[in-house]
């Protein structure tokens, strides 16, 4: 049990630091205080953290003995998926601000970023697939049934508030962000009897 405790504490520590500078990176760029590339890279390097972060959340799977291989093999997949979005998320989006090209160029800059997405979606349906123990895969199913709740009732309530002209209309692409959110609410109420 103290080694679950020591595991979970580490892994707080570890989303709250993601999070953090995450969040403050973003609001240095936004702000103007930090811009161009130099901005860019503070942002891709706080997804840095992501490594360390989904490394403590394995620890307290294993502390807690629901561990498998097949999440391990889909938490490498997602981070590799995730790098590449965010590498070519700043890259495209810097190439388009500044060249300017024409917009079949633009086509091809808005479908590549879309390809690390595609991945993750398929990393999701391997894992289901991969995943040999019957409960392990029923968590799985638990957390993306909370995560689409998740999504689904944000999205209703904020198009509502948009419909109201309560709120700025947001980019369709961020309900990836969102949904993912989700996934971590749910892996967080997820608890077992030991864990």
């Amino acid at each position: 049990m103290d080694d679950v405790k020591k595991a979970r504490g580490g892994t707080l520590l570890w989303v709250a630091a993601y999070l953090t500078a995450t969040f403050g990176a973003a609001a240095l760029v936004k702000t103007g205080i930090i811009t161009g590339w130099p901005g860019l890279i503070l942002i891709f390097s706080t997804f840095l953290l992501l490594i360390p972060m989904v490394r403590s959340i394995e620890r307290v799977r294993e502390a807690c003995g629901i561990s498998s291989a097949a999440m391990r093999t889909y938490n490498r997949r997602m981070l590799i998926a995730a790098f590449t979005y965010v590498a070519l998320l700043l890259g495209c989006v810097a190439v388009a601000a500044h060249l300017a090209p024409p917009a079949p160029f633009r086509v091809v800059l808005a479908i590549l970023v879309s390809l690390p997405v595609l991945f993750m979606i398929r990393a999701m349906a391997l894992l289901l697939k991969e995943e040999r123990d019957e409960y392990l895969r029923m968590r799985v199913i638990e957390q993306n049934l909370i995560a689409t709740g998740f999504l689904l009732a944000a999205a209703t309530v904020y198009g509502f508030l948009t419909t109201f002209d309560l709120a700025p209309k947001l980019d369709s692409f961020l309900v990836v962000p969102v949904w993912a959110v989700g996934l971590g609410i749910g892996r967080a109420f997820q608890r077992d009897g030991s864990c």
